[in-house]
């Protein structure tokens, strides 16, 4: 029998039941619909593409992670902290992160899902001090770092000061507050159809570590 992983967090924030599965030998489709009755919205996750009989799970992304060594990066001196109130600039700069997001995307989910997970991530990373800042805020970027692994959360360029090399020097500013926290590596993922995001990855020295299909599945419940 398949198990799906309920996802507390998930189900709390968008007020109906959510889970995942990710997809290997043990997958049978024929399981799915027994499996899937408790919940409405299902992320599968698979390191291949999957053709599906069932026509409510749609290809939603290609996840992309990008990983680099860190060392001794130059200090970004334009890129500071952000020390100031939660704003709605803060927030938009957020929502334009997730340009090209699943949660975006995927047109099944009607109910501000986008809105609500967007909102919540940058408001836990100020929270926690982590988002650092360009001039007037013209771009952020969030990161953290466990372990000695450094992550970049959301980043974002604000539509007028796009092309201006903002999104360049705001993920070196993350590598170098990563690296000043004991941090040796740093990834960060997109899309695969977010073009100019895995430009400028490659271009930073970052490669491609993973490839991840994901999937949902929704019930209108």
């Amino acid at each position: 029998m398949l198990t799906i992983v309920p996802l507390p967090f998930d189900s709390t924030l968008f007020n109906y039941p959510v889970g995942r599965i990710s997809i290997n030998k043990d997958w049978n489709e024929e399981e799915f619909p027994a499996a899937s009755k408790e919940f409405q919205l299902i992320y599968l996750f698979s390191a291949s593409p999957v053709q599906f009989n069932n026509p409510f799970i749609q290809l939603v992304d290609i996840k992309m992670t990008f990983e680099k060594q860190i060392n001794k990066p130059a200090e970004i001196p334009e890129i500071m902290p952000y020390q100031r109130p939660l704003s709605k600039e803060l927030q938009d700069l957020a929502f334009e992160s997730g340009a090209y997001s699943r949660y975006k995307l995927d047109t099944r989910l009607v109910q501000g899902e986008f809105e609500k997970l967007y909102r919540i991530w940058i408001k836990k990373a100020w929270e926690s001090n982590l988002v650092l800042e360009a001039p007037d805020l013209q771009g952020m970027v969030t990161y953290s770092v466990e372990d000695k692994a450094a992550k970049v959360g959301l980043i974002a360029v604000s539509k007028q000061s796009q092309g201006k090399g903002w999104g360049k020097k705001l993920m070196k500013a993350a590598e170098a507050k990563t690296f000043s926290l004991g941090a040796k590596t740093i990834e960060v993922s997109t899309q695969e159809s977010n073009i100019p995001a895995c430009k400028l990855y490659e271009s930073l020295g970052y490669k491609l570590a993973e490839k991840t299909f994901v999937y949902h599945w929704y019930s209108e419940k």
